[in-house]
């Protein structure tokens, strides 16, 4: 009888527990985050995204996800807008070169520092990029989502009928020799940007000023000191690499000016280049927007440089899409849960679909991944066997204004046709003067 009392009685404690578990759950506040992200305007990352929300909506049912954002021209100055306001959203997606500029923006900084709720976890050595979130000591962003580097996707088509087999675009020589077989009656190698766009600066460094240089902004890789003195725009390098992109444009016209990456990207899809040079997510793009074209797309890597006698891997940078949450976050420990949840294997499954590399180590590197997302497998390859070091921009608050100054000058030079070497000089002395304010 005893013995069946406190079976009852267990029976009781463990339905009562159950019911005021029960009822702490339904209780539970509604939480509201906003995430801001300049990848929502691009349909592979939009389905990708609102996916997301959905799953972990059925993880976390008092998490609302409320997501926005500007395409990537005018989401960075939006977000300084909004920072300096006050006013920004609790998540922030960015790349890890921005983290620090939008840091900087307050004076106790803009962004809270995420060590408290990394320590003891795995996050730090399974996420790719994450590495790069790291400042003045500080880790202000999770790189959680997504990452890419580049290279050369070609229409197969094209270089068929030019008699170029890209196996054997091995040096930039090598490249600009095709590039000229395939330049005439309105067709182009690549289509090259021109404008104001950041890229301007980005896809010429990227595909060769960085890589005889070890370094656009400093030397070294840009690694610091980050100093006046170390300013490296203007080096031999950097000039020789200027004047090679400034002929490949003006004087042989191997690349077609394009106002915006949309528009390279077009020229690629329309068949009006024959290479376009871009990271895993063109992958989605075209899924989306030009299917048939898949199996006349292959991919090489960019071409390594010869220069004065001496060859160079190339050395693009890898791009990890990162967050970062708000100082005006009022549930910090909310918005945390969900970016780490982006890393889970069942998360990042969805992530892969949006075409770049998702960011947990072992997912992609798994051979679930590399049989659902052949093409996308083969940047893996570029960075451990093609490619050497991976090289970002330097991590620090006058990066923007650095930039602002090269593309201006990238501008006077591949636009205008301005003299490079006095062009560079001039770029040189003014980014020296932001270094020195």
């Amino acid at each position: 009888m005893k013995r069946y009392l406190s079976l009852v009685l267990s029976l009781v404690l463990l339905l009562s527990v159950g019911f005021v578990g029960e009822s702490i759950a339904e209780e539970k506040p509604q939480v509201t985050l906003t995430f801001a992200t300049s990848l929502y305007v691009e349909e592979p990352h939009q389905k990708v995204l609102d996916r997301l929300l959905e799953m972990y909506k059925e993880v976390a049912p008092n998490v609302n996800i409320e997501i926005y954002g500007a395409g990537y021209a005018n989401y960075w100055d939006n977000m300084t807008t909004e920072v300096m306001a006050g006013n920004e959203a609790d998540i922030m997606q960015m790349y890890p070169d921005n983290v620090a500029t939008y840091h900087a923006l307050r004076p106790n900084g803009t962004f809270i520092s995420l060590d408290s709720y990394l320590e003891g976890g795995p996050l730090k050595e399974l996420l790719i990029g994450q590495d790069a979130c790291v400042f003045d000591g500080q880790t202000l962003a999770l790189s959680s989502y997504a990452y890419g580097t580049t290279g050369l996707f070609y229409r197969k088509s094209m270089l068929e009928e030019a008699g170029i087999d890209p196996a054997t675009l091995l040096t930039w020589d090598d490249f600009k020799a095709a590039s000229k077989l395939l330049t005439h009656d309105d067709k182009y190698a690549m289509g090259i940007l021109t404008s104001s766009h950041a890229f301007v600066v980005s896809e010429w460094v990227r595909q060769l000023a960085r890589i005889p240089s070890n370094g656009f902004y400093f030397p070294d890789g840009e690694t610091g000191p980050y100093t006046a003195e170390r300013i490296n725009v203007n080096s031999d390098a950097v000039k020789w690499a200027a004047k090679e992109w400034q002929d490949y444009l003006l004087v042989d016209k191997c690349g077609k000016p394009a106002p915006d990456k949309k528009d390279s990207r077009e020229y690629f899809w329309h068949g009006v280049a024959a290479f376009n040079h871009d990271g895993p997510w063109f992958i989605g793009m075209t899924e989306a927007a030009y299917p048939d074209l898949m199996d006349d797309i292959g991919l090489i890597p960019v071409p390594a440089v010869v220069y004065e006698g001496e060859t160079y891997k190339a050395n693009p940078s890898n791009y990890p899409i990162v967050s970062s949450i708000s100082s005006n976050c009022e549930n910090p420990q909310e918005a945390f849960d969900f970016l780490a949840w982006m890393a889970s294997e069942e998360a990042q499954r969805v992530v892969a679909d949006c075409g770049m590399i998702p960011s947990n180590r072992e997912f992609s590197s798994s051979e679930e991944y590399a049989k659902d997302h052949a093409l996308a497998t083969v940047f893996n390859s570029f960075i451990g066997n093609q490619y050497d070091k991976l090289v970002n921009d330097p991590p620090i608050a006058q990066l923007q204004a650095l930039q602002q100054v090269m593309i201006d000058a990238t501008q006077a030079m591949f636009a205008g046709g301005e003299d490079v070497s006095t062009t560079l000089d001039e770029a040189a002395e003014a980014c020296k003067d932001i270094m020195n304010k």
